[in-house]
């Protein structure tokens, strides 16, 4: 397996000789909206031009329709018989987009000899919920690989901690910017639930993604990496990869 960080929660996976893109966020540095007023959101420009990002690509896995997660470029970029993979309640939309082949992921859906089902996450404390809506994560797995646990745009909740003990993943990708909205949150992991996840995860590998290009986030690369060495916790389990970088497993 195959993980690239493209930028924020924008990643590629290879598995089975399939390659999937999730949540493709495919604008120009300050070409996006601003998600706290600060400034326009990306911070940071595509590692890579938008075309060689989409070479090869199998299907796109679609998490939740939030502009940094599938935005207006993606949608245009993307050809129409593209297989777009998303939860249930947002098969119609993308249609709507002019998508093809879009499809439902549900309890198990298979491209190839790779299985994907959807799982459960809180975009926040109570008090945000009803202004994010509803999101997912997808599990990820296919015979001698891997399982991957990609967890989305959540907070730590009973709902990922019941994947991480009852599946058992052997990589877990994790969002830990600590976003806020109208100064509540966070909406997505914060420093302190990194480490909790980390320790919740057993032996598995926990990647962190979702940092340092939006403008509403509160936590950073190395806000991380200081509280994982301030706590002993700086191990190999735990992965920040820049933008760009690939990891293999």
């Amino acid at each position: 397996m195959q993980i690239r960080l493209i930028r924020s929660a924008t990643l590629t996976v290879e598995l089975a000789s399939i390659r999937l893109l999730i949540d493709p966020w495919l604008a120009a540095k300050g070409a996006g909206k601003s998600y706290s007023g600060r400034g326009p959101s990306p911070l940071v420009d595509l590692p890579c031009p938008v075309d060689e990002l989409l070479e090869g690509i199998d299907a796109v896995l679609v998490s939740h329709l939030h502009s940094d997660h599938f935005d207006e470029v993606a949608q245009t970029r993307l050809a129409r018989s593209m297989p777009i993979l998303c939860h249930a309640r947002d098969r119609d939309a993308i249609k709507a987009m002019g998508f093809e082949d879009v499809r439902a992921i549900g309890d198990a859906i298979r491209i190839g000899d790779v299985t994907i089902r959807t799982t459960d996450g809180r975009h926040g404390p109570p008090e945000v919920l009803e202004d994010m809506g509803e999101v997912s994560g997808f599990l990820i797995s296919a015979p001698s690989e891997l399982k991957l646990y990609w967890a989305g745009d959540t907070i730590l909740c009973p709902e990922v901690e019941s994947v991480l003990a009852g599946d058992r993943p052997d990589i877990v990708v994790i969002h830990g910017c600590g976003a806020l909205w109208n100064g509540k949150g966070p909406l997505v992991m914060d420093a302190a639930m990194v480490m909790e996840t980390l320790r919740q995860a057993g032996d598995a590998t926990v990647i962190v993604t979702h940092l340092d290009a939006v403008d509403h986030a509160t936590v950073s690369r190395a806000d991380i990496r200081a509280m994982a060495a301030k706590q002993a916790l700086a191990t190999t389990r735990l992965l920040i990869p820049e933008d760009g970088e690939r990891l293999d497993f």
